[in-house]
């Protein structure tokens, strides 16, 4: 009844907070105070928790990143456009009695933009007015999902599972399967996870379908992708006759090594071969504590430094 819900101009005013403004029904007879309503929750992109009373809390997420940019006819544009269709097929997913849901795990070396992809799937589903939630804990979700869809059944929902290995490694996979397998009935839903380490995935996760019936490897962009990238992020590439030398000396390296390399050279003026020289240098070389050239050993059980004289000036 849109009579139990206290709709203020302008959606959600910045002084109302908590303050009570309407009864709550608890059951017959016992009412309860409550604050600003909503039918609807806004789009846009949540995490989500459990409140001291074990109810469910959906926390909205700034997401704060670099310019997205759309690769026509790349890899995660595919992807893109398939989920976008997907959420036309419920009733061919109706008719033949499946759940309306997709799974895709998105795999390669960090960098590589399977961050970019998410964040421009994140994007696309709140333009489209829907909701994006990201898992930390796959209880929490699963609790989250159930009541969303009590109260919004038919709405598309994106859920994220940014490094599924890590949240695996603290919680377990066994409410992470049940949610997957669809176990809580819960429809028009998309699953994306990502990973550095497909490798520490089990089999029930990576091989299972309708768990993720997409598995991708998300590689360094390809040459038209880099020239597509320095078009957009450096024009002046273009008219100067600088851009091809830049794609060409570019190969292999990934999204985040040229987002790097155009902050190093454009903003830092640094020089772009030598920067391209420091970026490749990361992979081969992991920074280790055995590299400090100190004499004697540091901790506990070992022997003790002189004591210094009062007398002494102490060296800051």
């Amino acid at each position: 009844d849109q009579r139990n819900y206290y709709r203020p101009p302008g959606y959600f005013p910045g002084d109302a907070g908590n303050r009570p403004v309407q009864w709550k029904i608890v059951q017959s007879g016992v009412f309860e105070i409550c604050g600003v309503t909503a039918l609807r929750l806004p789009s846009g992109a949540y995490g989500c928790s459990l409140n001291q009373y074990g109810d469910v809390q959906l926390m909205v997420r700034d997401l704060q990143v670099d310019d997205l940019i759309d690769f026509a006819d790349s890899l995660p544009a595919k992807i893109l456009e398939e989920i976008e269709n997907f959420w036309n097929l419920g009733d061919l997913f109706s008719k033949h009695g499946y759940l309306h849901r997709r799974g895709y795990l998105l795999y390669g070396p960090q960098g590589s933009g399977k961050s970019s992809v998410v964040h421009q799937v994140v994007h696309r589903i709140i333009r489209a007015g829907h909701v994006a939630v990201f898992c930390e804990h796959p209880g929490f979700l699963t609790r989250a999902m159930e009541v969303f869809r009590k109260i919004e059944p038919d709405r598309p929902i994106v859920c994220l599972f940014e490094d599924i290995d890590a949240i695996i490694e603290i919680h377990g996979d066994s409410e992470l399967l049940q949610w997957l397998d669809g176990s809580h009935q819960i429809n028009k839903v998309i699953n994306i996870a990502t990973t550095n380490y497909p490798e520490r995935l089990d089999r029930r996760i990576v091989s299972r379908p309708r768990r993720f019936d997409r598995i991708i490897k998300i590689e360094s962009p390809t040459a038209s992708i880099r020239e597509a990238y320095f078009r957009r992020k450096l024009p002046d590439l273009v008219s100067n006759g600088q851009l091809a030398h830049w794609v060409s000396t570019t190969d292999g390296l990934s999204f985040a090594a040229l987002a790097e390399l155009v902050i190093s050279v454009s903003c830092l003026g640094n020089s772009l071969e030598e920067t391209v020289v420091l970026l490749r240098g990361l992979d081969d070389h992991l920074p280790n504590s055995k590299e400090f050239d100190r004499p004697g050993a540091m901790g506990f059980g070992t022997a003790p430094r002189p004591s210094r004289r009062r007398d002494e000036d102490i060296p800051f």
